[in-house]
């Protein structure tokens, strides 16, 4: 039957992608993207080939729908701005800064600096914001003599914090307010 056939078809690609992701085969973005060319493939072979009807998917437009999305655009324009920041050595400027401000006070500097990637996270992308100041939590956690895992998890928390100030904070919020586009609901506004 060839629907059967392409379950499995459908099922070996999916099964490769998941293994990809897990192994680290590839980057990750060529692996999705890798799977989205394997099955416009495997549909041009069949119908040019062997010439049946059946595809994979229902709609091959299914496949690029997400590129065309304001969501995706928006998270890509954050990612090059958080990139930015720091390929100018903002960030770095700032955290010496910081850390001459507040560097006698051991717990203050930690409140001021968790406080800081608050607001930052709600600003630009709150992953980019993490990646960010990852080196910048082990270097104050070498300064105070303090093990890295006690201030990772807060590095994180703050960042998801901030990220659900604005609209722009996380790729979540761009996403379900996008969403909310297409059911012909009123979006999200900045600060909303």
């Amino acid at each position: 039957n060839m629907q059967d056939s392409n379950i499995i078809i459908l099922g070996i690609i999916l099964l490769f992608a998941m293994l990809s992701f897990i192994f680290e085969w590839m980057q990750i973005e060529v692996t999705a993207l890798a799977v989205a060319g394997m099955i416009l493939l495997v549909d041009v072979i069949g119908v040019e080939v062997f010439e049946y009807e059946g595809y994979l998917l229902n709609s091959h437009n299914d496949i690029f729908a997400g590129f065309s999305n304001s969501a995706v655009i928006a998270i890509g324009a954050m990612f090059v701005l958080s990139r930015a920041l720091v390929r100018t050595g903002f960030l770095v400027v700032f955290a010496d800064f910081m850390y001459k401000w507040a560097g006698r006070w051991k717990w203050l500097s930690i409140f001021v600096f968790l406080f800081i990637v608050s607001i930052l996270s709600g600003l630009i992308n709150n992953t980019a914001v993490v990646a960010i100041f990852i080196p910048f939590v082990i270097d104050i956690c070498q300064r105070y003599h303090i093990s890295p895992s006690k201030l990772l998890l807060p590095l994180s928390y703050a960042a998801i914090f901030g990220g659900t100030l604005t609209l722009i904070g996380t790729s979540t919020n761009l996403v379900v307010s996008s969403i909310m586009v297409d059911f012909d609901l009123k979006p999200f506004k900045m600060f909303e």
